[in-house]
């Protein structure tokens, strides 16, 4: 089973070094990629379920391997939906507990949001956009706590791209941190 478990990780790695460049190249994951990616892991883990072959155990691990990818999606959608996170993003995320598991996938989604709350540290630190940074996200909490409405966070028109960090990339070397930790 160790050999399974490498080749997973590899796979799942390759997913996302391939999600990570599209991210930096055109500030999006295309849905073919993240769809052949699934359909990888999915084979993956039928192949890899050590379950007698039969349409009932491969059925089994779609289900499980595409609840994930769904659960992962819920969780994360109100990010979405005010604009503090990207659609490709959630889906590769979704990608990597469907590959790892919830408590494996978690585990590295959250190291990928570490390494990207510091990238983004660091990047106002440089440009020297901490205050404005901050105060554009109060000034954010207080409109929504006054109007009782939800509006996007980032606007790409308003906002432009300065401030935005390429999460994917972030996910992709959270995703390796995790792997390469020892037990």
């Amino acid at each position: 089973k160790e050999g399974d478990f490498i080749v997973q990780n590899l796979i799942l790695l390759l997913v996302l070094a391939a999600g990570a460049y599209y991210d930096v190249r055109e500030h999006r994951i295309p849905n073919w990629w993240v769809a052949v990616s699934a359909v990888c892991g999915i084979l993956l883990s039928m192949v890899e379920s050590g379950a007698p072959p039969g349409p009932a155990a491969y059925l089994k691990e779609c289900g499980l391997f595409l609840a994930r990818m769904l659960t992962v999606s819920a969780l994360f959608f109100p990010l979405f939906i005010c604009r503090m996170i990207g659609a490709g993003d959630i889906k590769l995320a979704a990608l990597i507990c469907g590959y790892s598991g919830f408590a494996g996938g978690a585990s590295a989604i959250g190291l990928g949001f570490l390494i990207g709350a510091f990238w983004s540290f660091l990047k106002m630190m440089v440009k020297g956009s901490f205050h404005e940074r901050f105060c554009y996200l109060a000034a954010y909490i207080r409109r929504i706590y006054h109007t009782k409405t939800i509006t996007a966070y980032y606007d790409k028109a308003r906002d432009g791209t300065e401030a935005v960090i390429p999460l994917g990339v972030c996910l992709f070397f959270g995703t390796m941190a995790f792997i390469m930790m020892p037990g």
